[in-house]
């Protein structure tokens, strides 16, 4: 008799696999015996192997949502996004940029996910734009999208918004890289990340004294 939720164990000894060996690298086989099932149990809960890795992206788009909506990160939008961004002051921006440096570092699936997807992304178009996606071309962009709005209300310094959004994404990145295989060393990550927060902020960001927060 199969244990409960075996498609939630399905799920998770999929992405073990995924983070590993890579999407291509991993059979249905392997997959079914990792969660100590016949292949023919696994194909009661999933069509493919397919399936799967598009269950594991709905899954991980669905945390990451969650995460944003826990924090209170301002959504919707770009007008009043930038808006609530000029609002808030720098202890509210570490926090927030905290919050999403350690999703993708210390979620256990968030960091099993975009592993999978940098090991892929060689093999597997589909896992090169999704990767792209989540940790690259979307991020520049909001980022870029987002500056360009603070110039134009005014909180946020003149300059080339595609370059400036290089400027503050590119660390993150770096970081999570860096401290991919330094378990224990996330307090020095976060150093360093708010180092490179408060000093953009100091660069980029104008300051109206009489600006109060929201309540």
């Amino acid at each position: 008799m199969e244990k409960p939720h075996t498609r939630q164990r399905i799920l998770d000894a999929a992405l073990d696999l995924f983070s590993t060996s890579g999407y291509e690298g991993v059979s249905v086989k392997q997959i079914a015996s990792a969660v100590g099932i016949k292949d023919s149990s696994l194909y009661k809960h999933f069509t493919s192997k397919q399936q799967i890795f598009d269950t594991l992206m709905a899954e991980m788009t669905a945390r990451f949502e969650d995460t944003v909506s826990f924090y209170k990160l301002p959504q919707g939008e770009i007008a009043k996004v930038a808006v609530e961004y000029g609002q808030r002051d720098l202890v509210w921006l570490k926090k927030a940029c905290e919050a999403i440096f350690m999703f993708f570092l210390k979620d256990p699936k968030a960091s099993k996910f975009r592993k999978m997807l940098m090991i892929e992304q060689y093999k597997n178009s589909a896992a090169a734009h999704t990767f792209r996606s989540w940790f690259t071309d979307d991020a520049i962009r909001f980022q870029e999208a987002l500056f360009t709005e603070m110039m134009r209300q005014g909180t946020f310094r003149q300059g080339p918004a595609h370059t400036v959004a290089l400027q503050f994404y590119a660390p993150f990145f770096l970081l999570l890289c860096q401290y991919d295989t330094m378990p224990g060393k996330e307090d020095e990550a976060l150093a360093i990340l708010m180092d490179h927060v408060e000093q953009f902020a100091a660069i980029y960001q104008n300051r109206n004294e009489d600006t109060h927060e929201p309540e």
